[in-house]
């Protein structure tokens, strides 16, 4: 191998390293998004909703409370109505589900949290991939294969 060729090599690495540092650093200071709604007020915020539809008009927006972290799903009873809402938060709520029963009558309902902390993650759908992760993984693979020369 060659003086010159270890030399690109070492280059390559001194200037990825810091660069991916820098790229990560950049997407933290980035406000989260998360779906913010009311089944109650908003008939498109449904407990399952398919947010890829074009036709569905509630977005995932930026969350303009302080120190936002979690994106939160409710489930549960309001007012005698089943429902969901979706919000920001700066607390970690957990993930957790508990029966309840009313003594007016016999049914049972059933109410849950989920707390997530991606972008949009708060949605009927999976959690997306942060950006984050994924630039990891290409910087990585690229350092593997120009070591491997």
């Amino acid at each position: 191998m060659s003086k010159t060729s270890n030399l690109f090599k070492m280059n390559v690495v001194h200037i990825l390293i810091p660069l991916t540092i820098l790229v990560m650093l950049f997407e933290r200071g980035d406000a989260l998004t998360c779906f913010q709604c009311n089944s109650t007020l908003d008939h498109n915020c449904q407990e399952m909703f398919n947010h890829d539809n074009p036709y569905l008009t509630l977005k995932s927006t930026e969350c303009q409370m302080y120190n936002a972290k979690f994106c939160i799903k409710v489930t549960g009873l309001w007012g005698g109505i089943v429902g969901t809402h979706r919000f920001c938060s700066s607390r970690d709520l957990g993930d957790q589900c508990q029966d309840m029963r009313f003594p007016d009558h016999s049914r049972k309902y059933r109410g849950c949290v989920y707390t997530c902390t991606s972008d949009g993650c708060n949605s009927a759908q999976s959690v997306f991939a942060k950006s984050t992760t994924i630039l990891s993984a290409i910087f990585f693979t690229v350092i593997a294969l120009v070591l491997r020369r």
